[in-house]
């Protein structure tokens, strides 16, 4: 690639890299005062400490805002009830497997468990519900197909021929 100022017309030299531009002024490599190791202190900049009457020690409170609640820490959350959990599955089994038996058997393991969690206060709540609902409308599908396929069989076979 050409340069268009043509070869070394490069204005920063990296040799010159701690000198201030011209017109500019050089000012003192910062240093933080809180920090500073006394055996490289710089004579022409001293070392004054900067002491804000106002605030204290942080790693006290100011005593006139007084002290926060303790909170208590991390609390460690409820179990969850197993039966609770038996009754989604048995419902999502009643949906696709087995069809009576299994949402028969979510409805009883989710009022159960709805009972536990009243009297232990476990966790899963939302689980016993939703084996219940899903136990329900399970059976209810159930019994909808199943009267469906009798009525049809009914109808089919009370029909008259020519």
């Amino acid at each position: 690639m050409v340069n268009p100022q043509g070869e070394g017309s490069d204005p920063f030299d990296a040799s010159d890299k701690d000198q201030p531009y011209p017109g500019q002024q050089q000012y003192p490599p910062y240093q933080n005062p809180q920090y500073q190791n006394p055996e490289f202190q710089n004579p022409q900049y001293p070392n004054t400490q900067y002491q804000n009457p106002q605030y204290q020690n942080p790693q006290y409170p100011n005593p006139q805002y007084g002290n926060a609640p303790y909170a208590g820490g991390y609390q460690t959350p409820a179990p969850t009830n197993t039966l609770a959990i038996v009754s989604l599955v048995l419902a999502i089994l009643g949906l696709t497997f087995l069809p009576l038996i299994a949402s028969v058997c979510a409805v009883v393991c989710g009022h159960l468990s709805r009972g536990q969690i009243k009297r232990t206060g476990e966790g899963g709540s939302g689980f016993a519900t939703a084996g219940l609902v899903v136990g329900y409308v399970s059976i209810a599908l159930f019994v909808i197909v199943v009267g469906a396929i009798i009525l049809f069989a009914v109808a089919a076979s009370t029909s008259s021929t020519y």
